[in-house]
């Protein structure tokens, strides 16, 4: 049985003494902007969430295009043969798109026509032998200026968007290229539409765990809104504790991978007052990029006036001070073609295996054996990351190369 990870989070905190630290941030007023935070080192970067349309995954094997919240993304119903001569009339009625608040993979423009094709990713079509992604959808996209304008990814090749659009009237074209490469210390390289040029505005992937920030959510099926909170980086794991935690407490629930658990509904509108309510006893615990646990909990929020966000902080767990991280977690053959082993210290329970989207594509959570054989030959060829959890809550990597 996986030993509770409170129990060792607040051992732990006894031993180490580590202090609670009172934090907050700013998202600007009218929630214009947004803002990247470190645990241990604070906000890395406060920006303009106004300034760009697309985000492009840059990762060797991504493919997601994320959408600014501020924009709304239609799908053209119709053929993409019918790029300069498409009309608008009874857009109202075509899909809407809406970027995932659970998954930074599933971007607006990756919802796909038919979800049960692999090859379908929704902007285009992957072509398993030329292993090359090709545009099949017109996207109509409004503006946070007003303006339409029509766009259509032509395709992802040899790790370069290349993409084009115009205005309504045909006017305008504008023919681009991202190069992946450029940005790979990035988990996204932002593009605007209005201005035609990359932005680059969001720090190295590696240096952030939670952004603070203003995004859609579907608070009931089909049914989007704005809304403000935080979204963690991928990688970062938490766990949503409703009760106030004491070293005897004990919960089952593991850490979760998605990246809305911290989200917005620690907080509620009061009408009688007209300010904000914060929830009680709410306490999240997050596993940080280096590995450290804290404890986070929202103590304010302001609203639209001026976007602040109140917190305490505490380091529950060091990663620098835990023996079980010294484990060693054995990957063989890597490069993989079609099978591969995983030997495993007796204190694992459950191996996971993402790809550089953070999507799990597989997971074993009762591990009862020290070697682990895994079928690779239903993966896309690709980096992927195994992902080995001890029953003391320790998490342990390992990147895992698929080439078939």
């Amino acid at each position: 049985m996986k030993r509770n990870i409170l129990t060792l989070i607040c051992a732990a905190a006894s031993a180490l003494s580590f202090a609670q630290i009172s934090d907050s941030v700013t998202v600007g007023a009218g929630y214009a902007n947004e803002s990247y935070y470190n645990l241990e080192e604070g906000e890395v970067a406060n920006v303009d969430n106004s300034n760009w349309d697309l985000a492009f995954d840059p990762s060797p094997f991504g493919s997601t295009i994320r959408v600014n919240r501020l924009d709304e993304v239609y799908v053209y119903p119709g053929s993409i043969e019918d790029f300069e001569s498409l009309d608008t009339a009874g857009i109202t009625g075509w899909a809407r798109m809406y970027n995932s608040d659970v998954y930074w993979s599933a971007g607006a423009l990756n919802n796909a026509a038919d979800p049960s094709d692999d090859v379908d990713l929704g902007w285009g079509e992957y072509n398993t032998t030329t292993h090359i992604t090709e545009g099949s959808r017109i996207f109509v996209i409004k503006l946070s200026s007003g303006d339409y304008k029509k766009l259509f990814i032509d395709e992802l090749a040899s790790g370069e968007y290349d993409f084009y659009y115009n205005f309504l009237d045909n006017s305008d074209l504008q023919t681009h290229t991202i190069t992946k490469a450029d940005y790979n210390e990035m988990n996204f390289v932002h593009f605007s539409m209005q201005t035609n040029v990359v932005i680059e505005r969001e720090p190295t992937a590696d240096s952030w765990d939670i952004v603070f920030t203003n995004y859609h959510s579907e608070v009931a099926p089909g049914a989007y809104y704005g809304v403000t909170g935080a979204l963690t980086n991928k990688y970062v794991e938490v766990l949503e504790v409703s009760e106030t935690p004491t070293d005897e407490a004990t919960f089952d629930a593991p850490f979760s991978s998605e990246i809305n658990i911290l989200g917005y509904d620690w907080k509620s509108f009061n009408m009688e007052t007209y300010t904000y309510d914060i929830a009680e006893d709410l306490t999240y615990f997050i596993q940080a990029n280096s590995g450290d646990v804290w404890k986070f909990i929202f103590t304010g929020f302001n609203g639209s006036s001026d976007g602040w966000i109140y917190f305490t902080k505490e380091k529950v767990s060091s990663v620098s001070v835990e023996e079980e991280l010294s484990t060693t977690l054995n990957v063989y053959p890597n490069p993989v073609v079609n099978q591969f082993t995983v030997e495993l210290n007796e204190n694992v329970n459950t191996v996971k295996l993402m790809n550089t989207n953070g999507q799990i594509v597989y997971q074993n959570n009762s591990v009862n054996t020290n070697q682990l054989q895994i079928d690779a030959s239903i993966y896309q060829n690709g980096l992927y990351i195994l992902q080995a959890t001890t029953i003391e809550g320790f998490v342990i990597n390992e990147k895992v190369l698929i080439a078939k």
